[in-house]
């Protein structure tokens, strides 16, 4: 009895997913054909060949339909290397990042160029910036909150697609030097912040930026 329970949970399990897949793959199709509006739950649930009510059943808010579809092409793409957890492990990411993004380059951009796709990479939001704020209090711990946030979202932006497409379409720099760039654009970054955490009284990393060049002679 307990070996049919467990088959039976297990073949449930797999029958969820296969059809919480086939939502995102509906979706995704939709979003892809579309004329700029996302799609609604009922063109969704028609696509898939689901009912309305399966759809809010997988994805009970909006968010997580495009949270679910950010992650389903993801995967569909190749993009696999997820959040860093550690200032190392961010410099180990950026290079097979930059890879996956230019294995598929019509689909990253249109990801950061579409309003659908940028509303998808919205639902992770939350998640990367507690991602980069991590990484930042373990590279520069004694830093003020501001100036942690201020470095957690130079850093993200450094490992993001929207950076990737820069280099790409006002330098024609991809592949490799690319990533040499970002990886080390960040590394100087984080041995900064390292080099600032150190320190018994941490100043503003950004103050050299935002000081006026024209101060008066004393």
């Amino acid at each position: 009895m307990s070996s049919v329970r467990s088959y039976n949970s297990a073949l449930r399990r797999d029958q969820a997913e296969a059809t919480r897949e086939r939502i995102l793959a509906a979706m995704a199709a939709l979003v892809e054909e579309g004329d700029g509006q996302a799609p609604t739950n009922r063109a969704v649930a028609e696509r898939a060949q689901v009912t309305e009510v399966t759809v809010y059943r997988h994805f009970p808010s909006r968010e997580l339909l495009l949270k679910g579809l950010w992650e389903h092409l993801n995967r569909k793409d190749g993009v696999r290397v997820g959040m860093p957890e550690s200032p190392a492990d961010l410099q180990a990411k950026i290079g097979p990042l930059i890879a996956s993004f230019d294995a598929s380059p019509a689909q990253i951009v249109a990801r950061v160029t579409t309003p659908q796709g940028r509303a998808a990479r919205a639902s992770l939001d939350p998640e990367r910036r507690e991602a980069f704020l991590a990484v930042v209090a373990q590279a520069g711990p004694a830093l003020p909150e501001g100036e942690q946030a201020k470095a957690a979202a130079v850093l993200q932006l450094l490992y993001s697609a929207y950076s990737w497409l820069s280099l790409r379409e006002q330098w024609n720099l991809t592949g490799q030097p690319a990533a040499d760039a970002l990886g080390w654009a960040t590394e100087v970054l984080l041995a900064d912040l390292k080099s600032r955490g150190a320190a018994s009284i941490a100043p503003d990393p950004f103050a050299q930026f935002t000081a006026s060049p024209f101060q008066p002679e004393s």
